[in-house]
């Protein structure tokens, strides 16, 4: 299941909804980020944030995504958001996909939308699935050299 439960989507929505940060104009989080432009950065809690820029009634709805002042919470902790990011980042770059690597890729995919994905051996599938992966998750930062 790669989106969030209704209940949890309209939980999300509304902790969004009710942010000093939600633009209603675009129903972002922040001001809408169009092709390359950067994130605002915000202090938040004392502590300096991201506002990612996404369509918030989109990204609320997947199971996987995470609020980046962290009021909710994705499937994956932060720190398997980073891990599976930087994996996933790993395998686009070396432009095959080993079986071994699809097989993690299926786990990481099962535990990030919580249900049993029927796996496939179809490469372009695969890599579909990988870039609408890294789609959603272009808020979680992540250093390649670690």
């Amino acid at each position: 299941m790669l989106f969030a439960k209704s209940n949890e989507y309209k939980r999300r929505l509304e902790i969004c909804r009710t942010c000093k940060f939600f633009e209603p104009s675009t129903q972002s989080c922040g001001p809408l980020i169009v092709g390359e432009e950067v994130e605002t950065e915000v202090l938040f809690r004392r502590k300096s944030i991201k506002l990612c820029g996404c369509v918030m009634p989109i990204k609320a709805k997947l199971a996987f995504a995470s609020c980046p002042a962290s009021k909710w919470d994705g499937v994956l902790s932060m720190d398997e958001q980073i891990e599976f990011k930087r994996f996933l980042l790993e395998m686009k770059a070396q432009g095959r996909l080993e079986p071994n690597d699809m097989l993690k890729f299926y786990s990481f995919k099962d535990k990030a939308t919580g249900a049993f994905n029927e796996r496939s051996t179809c490469p372009p599938c695969v890599k579909k699935d990988i870039n609408t992966f890294l789609e959603s998750m272009k808020d979680v930062d992540v250093d390649l050299n670690k």
